[in-house]
């Protein structure tokens, strides 16, 4: 049998005031590609994943180009993302990446954030 990975509406970040308490009070991490941040939210609830994309990225094949690839990435690999965390994920200011950097770079940033949760700034 096998697992059925799925992005719906209880994995996503989707309130304004969550996506502002995630970039503002969320642990942040960083590569050369994406900014990944990371907010504790309910104790053994899915993990769950807002994207943000600024205009300044491109046009709106780009945006949503990046938009599809953060989302697949997410959906893929959320079996190996920390449970009871919300992600806010914006790619870097002009960074050209393939999906492969993008794949790699989620789960990667995603635990790195998590770790600095509670450590002061």
């Amino acid at each position: 049998m096998t697992i059925r990975y799925t992005f719906g509406k209880q994995q996503r970040v989707r309130k304004p005031a969550e996506f502002t308490l995630a970039l503002r009070r969320g642990s942040c991490a960083a590569d050369g590609v994406l900014v990944l941040f990371a907010i504790q939210s309910s104790e053994g609830s899915p993990p769950r994943l807002g994207v943000t994309i600024p205009k300044k990225t491109g046009n709106a094949v780009a945006r949503n180009r990046w938009k599809r690839w953060i989302r697949e990435s997410f959906r893929l690999q959320q079996d190996k993302l920390p449970t009871g965390h919300d992600f806010v994920v914006r790619p870097k200011k002009d960074a050209k990446p393939s999906w492969a950097e993008i794949k790699k770079s989620v789960p990667r940033l995603a635990t790195k954030a998590v770790k600095r949760i509670g450590q002061p700034k």
